[in-house]
């Protein structure tokens, strides 16, 4: 995919933290950033799964509770 130019404004402990990072990675600061990006993008991605899994396990739960009713009832 084609790279383009941005500028952004940061911290400047995040800089001096970025710089020894790409130091010690032995990388560029683009590369750095990107993968940081695509990190925290995961990360969201994997929040909002999870969030998703507990709404449906809760509804999940709450069908077999309401249906427990009427399956006892079906087997006595």
């Amino acid at each position: 995919m084609p790279k383009i130019k941005i500028t952004v404004s940061i911290d400047q402990r995040l800089n001096a933290l970025i710089g020894r990072e790409v130091r010690r990675l032995r990388m560029n600061r683009s590369r750095l950033v990107e993968e940081a990006i695509r990190l925290w993008q995961r990360a969201q991605r994997d929040a909002e799964l999870k969030e998703g899994y507990l709404a449906m396990a809760n509804e999940d739960s709450e069908t077999a509770e309401s249906n427990l009713g009427a399956g006892l009832e079906a087997i006595s």
